[in-house]
């Protein structure tokens, strides 16, 4: 078997060796290969330059890479050169580039040939800017070699840029911001739509070496619609809150689990349509009767938040509402079972352990998510009590998920008071007991039942969920031995056959 292959290597070697020869001849003649593709080739050059350039622009739109599209043939790369929308979007700074700030259609610039080499191709088209500052490192440039690079882009086309993003890095100083940022911005920003401010880590006063920036943000971007702000202290909010750009906003988006913020804050808002806060939601007016008017708001994702709060707000057009965590209302008393009532709301992402939750009501309702993170049964079972009490003015949905221990008795008496369910997901925590199964199978035969619950009545009760079309269990997260796990499904599988 060794000398065999001993005897093939030279064989082998020859032979790559006489395929190298006839690549390089192939390469100085004409291939036949080729010459037969040529007409499909003619045939892809003969599709307009324009048609190109829109399937390359929705390439792009897919935030899909830029050199990917060039290094195909070069055809494509000439189109490419000259698309202005594929260099739309700019990444400056002078530090060390990641490669996660590298990914997609962004065209990362750290120097000022290449930015003066994208801001060519770009033309006049209208621009997305990032511009990063840090992080601060032995090597990194000095503030006036960050200036300047910002300023070969930000001194020509100010006017026409409809995104702008600052990113700060670790290690950087208020100082270091301000001298990277000197006689940065100058002129006006007319286009920009969305503004996005994000800083690695909290920093005090952040809102110094970025004020210039906001004053011309304040006083030329009329058609600002999107704010986006992350780990910005509550001081910096409550500045930016007061300026007008704050009233144009329609979405807003702030990141910042260590500061509460007041209701109030948004109240100035009155076209906003999304609003995301990951922190805690809070209401200080003393004038306990005054409601805080979300006049337009559609969508609503807070962090933390409590009934009482949450009763503060005027909500009567929202559509979709995500809490993370509800707030006890101690000492206050939480408002009562279904006294907060949102009427054009259709979909609940709700995550508690407080039973207050019963407290909010919604007649057009469709679609709930409860998620109970807790250990006790006890606990989830007197949150499912609650919430789904069959009490007038209670959620009432036709696509229900739930995840949380809750015992089999506590769930099977919450379902029957939604008659109207479609859909229902379980990642139930727990085993489920056979009369669990029984239960929500909606007809059995009399010796299958016999077979899988032993013998008796073969039962004539109504289904439990008359129409529900699908039902989802988690079966992998119950813990259970693989025998235990085999018959369950053995059982299902019997009863829906």
């Amino acid at each position: 078997m060794s000398s065999t292959n001993a005897a093939s290597a030279p064989n082998e070697d020859n032979q790559i060796a006489e395929n190298e020869e006839i690549d390089v001849e192939t390469l100085q003649k004409p291939n036949a290969n080729l010459v037969r593709a040529r007409p499909k080739l003619r045939a892809i050059e003969r599709v307009p330059v324009e048609i190109w350039s829109m399937v390359f622009e929705q390439y792009v739109l897919l935030d899909c890479r830029v050199a990917n599209l060039l290094l195909v043939c070069r055809l494509w790369r000439g189109i490419g050169e000259q698309t202005p929308r594929l260099w739309r979007r700019m990444l400056l700074s002078a530090d060390a580039i990641p490669p996660s700030l590298r990914a997609g259609s962004v065209h990362a610039c750290g120097e000022i040939e290449t930015v003066e080499r994208i801001r060519k191709r770009a033309g006049a088209s209208l621009l997305e800017l990032t511009l990063v500052l840090g992080p601060n490192e032995e090597q990194s440039p000095s503030p006036l070699v960050r200036a300047t690079l910002f300023q070969s882009v930000t001194h020509h086309v100010l006017p026409r840029v409809t995104f702008l993003c600052i990113i700060v890095n670790p290690k950087m100083s208020l100082d270091l911001m301000q001298e990277s940022l000197q006689g940065v911005f100058s002129g006006t920003l007319e286009a920009l739509e969305s503004l996005m401010i994000a800083s690695a880590h909290p920093i005090g006063n952040l809102y110094g070496p970025l004020d210039p920036v906001i004053q011309m943000i304040n006083a030329s971007s009329l058609r600002l619609r999107s704010i986006y702000l992350e780990n910005v202290n509550r001081d910096f909010i409550t500045k930016v809150s007061a300026l007008d750009l704050w009233t144009r906003a329609c979405r807003i988006t702030i990141r910042n689990e260590f500061d509460a913020l007041d209701a109030t804050t948004f109240e100035r808002c009155t076209r906003l349509e999304f609003l995301s806060f990951s922190g805690e939601l809070a209401y200080a007016d003393t004038n306990h009767s005054r409601k805080v008017d979300y006049t337009n708001l559609k969508w609503f994702k807070v962090g933390l938040i409590s009934m009482g709060t949450l009763n503060k707000l005027k909500l009567n057009n929202l559509h979709s509402l995500v809490i993370d965590c509800i707030q006890t209302d101690y000492p206050n008393p939480s408002p009562a079972p279904h006294s907060i009532v949102i009427p054009e709301l259709k979909v609940l992402h709700l995550a508690t352990v407080s039973p207050t939750a019963a407290a909010m009501a919604a007649p057009k309702i469709e679609t709930v998510c409860l998620n109970i993170p807790t250990l006790k049964s006890t606990d989830a079972d007197s949150v499912i009590r609650e919430l789904l009490s069959g009490a007038e003015g209670m959620l009432k949905p036709k696509h229900l998920t739930i995840t949380a221990p809750v015992h089999d008795k506590h769930l099977l008496n919450a379902l029957r008071h939604l008659p109207d369910l479609i859909s229902l997901q379980l990642d139930h925590q727990v085993p489920f007991s056979k009369m669990f199964f029984r239960e929500m199978t909606p007809a059995v035969s009399l010796s299958r039942s016999r077979a899988l619950f032993g013998r008796g009545k073969k039962t004539t009760k109504p289904p439990l969920l008359p129409k529900l079309r699908a039902l989802v269990l988690d079966l992998h997260k119950i813990p259970t031995d693989n025998l235990q796990l085999d018959s369950v499904k053995s059982t299902i599988r019997t009863m829906i056959a």
